[in-house]
């Protein structure tokens, strides 16, 4: 049996007190604050992995080390030192988990 339609409609409001309103405008700041504090912090995460890899590239290996070695003649001679140290298959690894010679793993 289908329903009759309805004769009124009803409508409900919800009024906020000054001092709610004060309390909301609060939470507001707050989550605001909170979502630049974790933009921030997962902007930094590549900035501090990049800068420990400049200090660890100079620390262990006495050198300013870059990502693009490969582009300047010196740079080019060091890969082919490098080369000639590790061997073919060792080089061969380094060209294809360690292109750019950014893991301070290897």
């Amino acid at each position: 049996m289908p329903k009759a339609k309805p004769t009124q409609v009803i409508v409900h409001r919800i009024e906020l007190q000054e001092k709610e309103r004060e309390y909301l405008e609060t939470l507001q700041t707050t989550q605001s604050l909170k979502n630049i504090g974790i933009a921030s912090a997962g902007a930094s995460v590549p900035l501090l992995g990049f800068l420990g890899y400049k200090v660890f590239k100079k620390w262990k290996l006495q050198e300013e080390g870059t990502m693009l070695d490969f582009l300047s003649n010196e740079g080019r001679e060091k890969l082919k030192e490098r080369a000639k140290e590790v061997g073919f298959f060792g080089g061969l690894r380094e060209v294809l988990f360690d292109p750019f010679g950014v893991n301070p793993f290897w």
